[in-house]
This record gives C-alpha cells, sequence and structure tokens, in this order.
C-alpha cells in the first residue's frame, strides 16, 4: 500500500510539475533543398499531425524554402523539440515520413555524415558511393541487417537511424568506404563478431585472431615504380627509334649510291652504243 501511495504522489508532483515547466519557447528553422519541396508539400498534413501529437507547432514557408518548429505551453517534453527538428531533417534529407517518424522513439538517433569532402575528384566519388550502395542497393541492406539501423545514400549525404553503437559502426564502414577501403571488409568483421558474442567460451577471450586483416597498400610507392619503368621504356623505345631512323638513313643512301651506279652505268653503255653507230654508219 505504501508503495503505491508513494508512486501516486511521485506521479502527481511531476504531473504538476510537467504543466507550464518550460520557461521559454524554443525556435529551429529546417532548411530543406527544393527537389523535396513537392514531396513536402504532399505530406505536409501527415508530418504537422505528428508534430502536434508531441505539443511542437510547425509551420511551412515555401516561399524561402524552411520549416520552422516551436515548443508550446502544452509541451511536456523539452528533449521533443530536438526530436522533432531530427524528424524534420530526416524527412528533408529523402527519408520516408513512416521511417522518420521513430525517431521519437527514446533508443533510436539519427546523423546525417557529409561525403563530399573525402574525395575532390568528381569520377572517384562517385564509384566510392556507387561501392558503399552496391549492386541495387545489396550493401546498404546487408550494413542496415548486420547493424539493425536504417541508412539512406541521397547526393552527397548519408542519413543514418539507430541506436548507439549500430550508428557507431555504420559511421565507420562509411568513413573507410569513402577513403577506399571495402565495405565488405567491415562487414565479415562484424558477422565474425556476432557468431563469436554467441558462444559461451569464446566470449572472454580476445578475437584478433579470428577477424582478418587488413593488409594495406602504399600506392605511393607502387606509383614511383610504375613511373620509372615507364621511364625506362620510353627511353629503350627513343633508343629504338634512333637505331631505325639510322638503319633508313643508311638504307636510303645505298640506295643513292645504287641508283647513281646505274646511272652512271647506262651513260657508259649509251656513249658505247652511239660509237659503234657512228662509226658503223661512217664506214
Amino acid at each position: 500500500m505504501l508503495n503505491r501511495d508513494l508512486k501516486n504522489k511521485i506521479q502527481k508532483s511531476l504531473d504538476d510539475h510537467s504543466k507550464g515547466s518550460l520557461v521559454c519557447a524554443t525556435k529551429m528553422k529546417i532548411v530543406f533543398p527544393k527537389y523535396q519541396e513537392k514531396k513536402i508539400k504532399e505530406s505536409w498534413k501527415i508530418i504537422k499531425k505528428i508534430l502536434n501529437s508531441f505539443s511542437i507547432y510547425s509551420h511551412l514557408d515555401l516561399s524561402f524554402g524552411f520549416i520552422l518548429v516551436s515548443t508550446t505551453k502544452f509541451t511536456n517534453d523539452p528533449f521533443s523539440i530536438i526530436k522533432g527538428r531530427d524528424f524534420l531533417k530526416l524527412i528533408s534529407r529523402g527519408v520516408p515520413v513512416e521511417q522518420a517518424a521513430k525517431i521519437f522513439e527514446d533508443e533510436i538517433i539519427c546523423e546525417i555524415l557529409k561525403i563530399s569532402h573525402f574525395s575532390k575528384n568528381k569520377n572517384i566519388f562517385l564509384k566510392r558511393r556507387r561501392r558503399l550502395i552496391g549492386n541495387n542497393g545489396s550493401t546498404v541492406r546487408a550494413i542496415e541487417m548486420i547493424t539493425k539501423t536504417f541508412i539512406l545514400v541521397q547526393g552527397n549525404t548519408v542519413s543514418i537511424m539507430g541506436n548507439h553503437s549500430g550508428l557507431k559502426q555504420v559511421r565507420k564502414i562509411v568513413q573507410d568506404c569513402m577513403n577506399n577501403i571495402h565495405p565488405i571488409f567491415h562487414i565479415k568483421n562484424l558477422i565474425i563478431k556476432q557468431e563469436l558474442s554467441k558462444d559461451k567460451f569464446l566470449k572472454k577471450e580476445n578475437w584478433d585472431q579470428y577477424l582478418p586483416l587488413l593488409k594495406k597498400k602504399n600506392f605511393n610507392q607502387i606509383g614511383l615504380r610504375d613511373a620509372s619503368e615507364k621511364k625506362k621504356k620510353k627511353e629503350k623505345n627513343v633508343f629504338k627509334n634512333i637505331n631505325r631512323l639510322e638503319n633508313l638513313a643508311e638504307a636510303r643512301l645505298e640506295f643513292r649510291d645504287s641508283s647513281q651506279n646505274q646511272k652512271k652505268k647506262l651513260l657508259i653503255t649509251n656513249k658505247k652504243n652511239i660509237n659503234l653507230f657512228l662509226s658503223k654508219t661512217i664506214n
């Protein structure tokens, strides 16, 4: 009985304290890209309903391209405005409304990673982003299943939703993928760790011997070797070309000499023939 009375008293005090507990209103603006304008406009009624259920005021401004959110006098949880901001950020990055609404759960957090700064070369960036997504999104789905998170790769950002540990793992995979480490290496590691954690005897042991090692290649040295080999090949080709030119020049000279000799021979024979003809005519 005492426990019940105490619980009721605590609940009443919490209810009384929650009424008008926020001293001042908190306002936030979330900017969204223009290509998401149509989608947000179509699903605005659902977005507003979700925010109203947590006593958060929202206003859509299409002329300037932002959404305003603020707390009201009925808002009990001060952290709900942060959740509301994250909810709208996810929608602005193309996450479906039903999926983005899960952010209001206590255990779920989100992060929007920028991946454009990892490489200045556009072709390299696109290649590595394609590697992260995989064929028909197979790599992303595999990462989602292992880490129990939601991932959406769009444009220059990666939106992640999930618990803290899963989000940390996905962040590491994305960053390493953009730094030219294939996601399959991390996927293999996580699968092995999950299997080892299930074993009672191997739980407390060191797992380094079971995990695959990443072999790092020194691309600078390889590049220097390739460059030196190319230089040597070029030098050889130059010498070959010089020898060919010399041989051609000699052949031409020989041809000229032989043609000149033939001309001389023709002239001599012609002279002899003329002399013979003249001698015959005189006689």
